[in-house]
C-alpha cells in the first residue's frame, strides 16, 4: 500500500479533527500532486499529539495494514512506504499540545482565523504554512500584542523556528510571520534587506534572495538551512551602490557571520548548530579557478575540512537557486570537487614516508646522511611499490645490508641514464 493511502486510512482512524486534518494534509505530499520543486525539499516527520484511546486506534489500523509499529510508554513510531524525499515515518506522542490556534476554521486546504492572532498563534500558523505550503491561510494582517514577542519562552521559540526551517517550504512560514509583523521582531536582520537591490548576478533584493535561498537548501540539514537564510544579512551594512546602480558588498560574509551569532541566541538555537552556521556563513564566498595549485587546494581543505565541504557546497547551491539566475551545478564547483578527489587519490599513493624504515635507521646501519641515503630510500620505495619487496623493517634492512653496494651501483646507473 502506498504511503498516501496509508495516511488516509490513519486519518480515518484518528478521533480528533486536528489530527485527522494533519494526516490528510500530509498524505497530499505522497500522492504525486504536490509542486515538483517543493516535493524535492526534505522535511522532518509528522508528530501528532494523541490521547491513549486515539493512539490505540491509530496503532491498530497501522497494524492491520502490516505497517511496522514501534511503541514505548510515551510515543509510537509508524513506518511508511518510501515515497521520494518524503518522511518515512510519523510519530504519535502523549505530550499534550495543539498545532492549531483556538477558533481556527478549516475547510479543505483553506484556514481562517477571523481575529488577530497572538504571537504564539502566529508562530503556530507559520509552522503549518511551512510544513503544508498547499494551504491557504488567512488571518488579520497584524498580530495582536506584537510587542509581547519577547515573552515567548525560549523553548517555544526553538520549537517554532526549528519546525519552520526544517519544513517543506520554510519561506512560506517566514512570509506569514512577515505578514503579521513578527518577522521584523524575530529576524530584523533579514527584513532589513527589503528593497535593497543587489547586482546583475541577482534577480531579487536581499530580503527576497534570502527567503528563496533557504528554500534552495533541499536536504534536511539544519545548519545549512540557517546558513542559507543568513548568509547575506551582512550585505545590508556593507552595501555600496555605484553610479550605475550596481551594488557591492565588500567582506559581507564576515559581517554576516558576526551578525548570525545573536540571532542564534535569540532563537535558542543550540551552540553547536550556531557555531556551524557561523562557519558556513563565514566561508561561503570562495571562488575556485583553474589557477588553483594542489598547494592552494590543500590550504582550502585545511580551512574547510572535507566533512564540512559538502555542507558548504550545498549552501552555495542554495545561494545560487535563490539568486533567480543560473541554477545548474556551477562548473567551478565541479572542478574543485574533481581537484580535491585527485589530491585524495595522490595522498592514497604509497610514498617514501610510508616505508617501514627511515633515515635514522639507515644511519644506524652505517649509511651516511647524504644524497646516498636519499637514493637508497627512493630505491626501496620503488621496490615496495612494484611488489618486489615487503614493506617491513626487517625486509628493508636485510635488503640494505646484503645488497648495499649493488643498490648504490644500480642507482648510479639509473642516474647516468
Amino acid at each position: 500500500m502506498s504511503a498516501a493511502d496509508t495516511l488516509a486510512l490513519l486519518a480515518a482512524a484518528a478521533s480528533s479533527e486536528e489530527n485527522r486534518q494533519l494526516l490528510l494534509w500530509e498524505s497530499f505530499w505522497y500522492s504525486g500532486a504536490a509542486d515538483a520543486d517543493d516535493a524535492k525539499r526534505e522535511c522532518e516527520h509528522l508528530r501528532l499529539s494523541v490521547g491513549e484511546n486515539e493512539a490505540a486506534d491509530i496503532r491498530a489500523k497501522a497494524a492491520d495494514q502490516g505497517l511496522t509499529v514501534q511503541s514505548s510508554a510515551t510515543e509510537t513510531i509508524i513506518s511508511l512506504a518510501e515515497s521520494g524525499r518524503q518522511p518515512r515515518k510519523i510519530l504519535l506522542t502523549t505530550k499534550v499540545y495543539s498545532s492549531f490556534p483556538a477558533d481556527l476554521q478549516s475547510s479543505g486546504n483553506s484556514l481562517l482565523l477571523s481575529r488577530a492572532a497572538t504571537v504564539k498563534e502566529a508562530l503556530q500558523l507559520a509552522m503549518l504554512a511551512a510544513r503544508f505550503p498547499q494551504l491557504e491561510i488567512k488571518t488579520v494582517a497584524q498580530a495582536n500584542a506584537i510587542e509581547d514577542w519577547e515573552k515567548i519562552p525560549q523553548t517555544f521559540r526553538r520549537l517554532a523556528f526549528r519546525s519552520i526551517v526544517m519544513s517543506r517550504k520554510p519561506s512560506a512560514g517566514l512570509r506569514l510571520l512577515d505578514a503579521t509583523g513578527l518577522l521584523d521582531k524575530f529576524l530584523p536582520e533579514v527584513t532589513a534587506g527589503r528593497h535593497l537591490t543587489q547586482n546583475r548576478f541577482h534577480a531579487y533584493d536581499i530580503f527576497e534572495h534570502l527567503l528563496r535561498s533557504i528554500d534552495g537548501a533541499y536536504d534536511l540539514n539544519e545548519p545549512v538551512r540557517w546558513a542559507a537564510l543568513l548568509h547575506d544579512i551582512g550585505k545590508v551594512p556593507t552595501r555600496v551602490e555605484a553610479p550605475t546602480g550596481e551594488a557591492s558588498f565588500h567582506n559581507h560574509e564576515m559581517y554576516s557571520a558576526r551578525m548570525a551569532v545573536p540571532i542564534m541566541k535569540r532563537l535558542a538555537v543550540p551552540i553547536t548548530i550556531g557555531q556551524k552556521v557561523k562557519f558556513l556563513v563565514r566561508n561561503h564566498m570562495f571562488h575556485y579557478t583553474d589557477e588553483w595549485s594542489d598547494k592552494a587546494v590543500r590550504r582550502f581543505v585545511k580551512k574547510v575540512p572535507l566533512e564540512e565541504l559538502q555542507d558548504l557546497i550545498n549552501l552555495r547551491l542554495a545561494d545560487r537557486k535563490g539568486s533567480g539566475k543560473k541554477t545548474a551545478f556551477p562548473k567551478a564547483l565541479q572542478k574543485l570537487m574533481q581537484h580535491i578527489d585527485e589530491i585524495i587519490e595522490k595522498e592514497k599513493e604509497f610514498k617514501i614516508r610510508d616505508l617501514a624504515i627511515d633515515g635514522h635507521q639507515l644511519m644506524a646501519m652505517g649509511v651516511p646522511a647524504s644524497r646516498t641515503m636519499g637514493d637508497i630510500l627512493k630505491y626501496l620505495h620503488e621496490e615496495v611499490k612494484n611488489g618486489r619487496l615487503e614493506n617491513t623493517a626487517e625486509a628493508l634492512a636485510a635488503r640494505v645490508k646484503t645488497e648495499y653496494h649493488a643498490i648504490l651501483s644500480e642507482v648510479e646507473d639509473e642516474n647516468k641514464n
